[in-house]
This record gives structure tokens, sequence and C-alpha cells, in this order.
């Protein structure tokens, strides 16, 4: 039984998305690593998502380096 190959890359793409954060973490094998960049590299969707998601987790770790202003409560 042969996989229709759009099905193949869906598939792929929900792995991919899926390890992402693990892959920005550090947090996986070398090999998952490979597969990801690979794919990432040439699936413009789903190296677009890579690129927001690495440009949201550097703008909230910047976060933690400001120091938090007296502000009056939000009503």
């Amino acid at each position: 039984m042969t996989i229709n190959p759009m099905a193949r890359h869906r598939a792929r793409c929900r792995e991919t998305r899926a390890q992402m954060s693990d892959y920005l973490d550090g947090d996986l094998a070398p090999e998952a690593v490979r597969r990801l960049e690979r794919h990432t590299s040439w699936c413009p969707n789903c190296g677009r998502m890579l690129r927001n998601l690495r440009r949201t987790v550097g703008g909230l770790q910047a976060l933690r380096d400001v120091e938090p202003t007296d502000m009056p409560p939000v009503s």
C-alpha cells in the first residue's frame, strides 16, 4: 500500500511542528534535528512557523531582562 504524497507531506509537517519547541530548547536527538532542519529548509509553511516561533521565544526571553515598573493597575 502506497501513501499519498500529500498525506505523507502533511504528516511530516505535523511531526515537524510538534517538535519545534523541543528543537528550540535543544531537547531533540541529533537525527530528529537533521530531519526537522531538512524539512524546514524546503517547506515554506514549516520554515515560516519555525522562524516565527524562534522570534516569539527570543522576545519572551528578552522580557526576563526587563525590570518591572511601578504602573497603576489596569481597571
